[in-house]
């Protein structure tokens, strides 16, 4: 849901539209992230906190599994299409640690989007698509078994 909204932004020329179409990416695609992180905190710790900070869970994972998805995350990041976009036209940081302090609470700031963001100084954006492709094949490294022969999902 979330690639097939930010795909649509792309194409229509009606802004409020693409305004719309980029909140749906950036809802979805953060509770994604989040659902990702939560499972894999659940499998590593045993654990699932009763948070939507993106920085927070991350944190709380395991030394080993921050450390592979830092090392990935900040080796593709360089060539990853809209992370490169962003980084030429926005001069954005797009290493792991800032994206995580700056995306942290996109779920929660999107869905309350019509109460405006207090304090908010920062563009609005979800950059961590490529974060949350890693997270969930960190999960499939751990539990090769949930992935079937008939898997609906790009490989790892």
């Amino acid at each position: 849901m979330s690639l097939l909204a930010n795909r649509a932004a792309g194409t229509t020329s009606n802004e409020a539209q693409k305004f719309n179409l980029g909140l749906v990416y950036g809802i979805n695609g953060a509770l994604a992230v989040e659902f990702y992180l939560k499972c894999l905190l659940e499998i590593e710790c045993n654990q699932t906190p009763e948070t939507h900070d993106l920085q927070f869970l991350f944190r709380q994972l395991s030394r080993c599994s921050r450390a592979k998805l830092r090392k990935r995350h900040d080796k593709l990041a360089p060539d990853d299409r809209m992370l490169s976009n962003m980084r030429e036209k926005y001069g954005i940081k797009t290493d792991l640690e800032s994206l995580l302090e700056d995306g942290k609470d996109v779920f929660t700031d999107y869905r309350y989007l019509f109460e405006g963001i207090r304090g908010r100084t920062k563009g609005l954006g979800f950059l961590l698509e490529l974060f949350g492709q890693l997270v969930r094949n960190r999960i499939f490294d751990l539990r090769p078994e949930w992935l079937s022969d008939e898997s609906t999902s790009q490989p790892h």
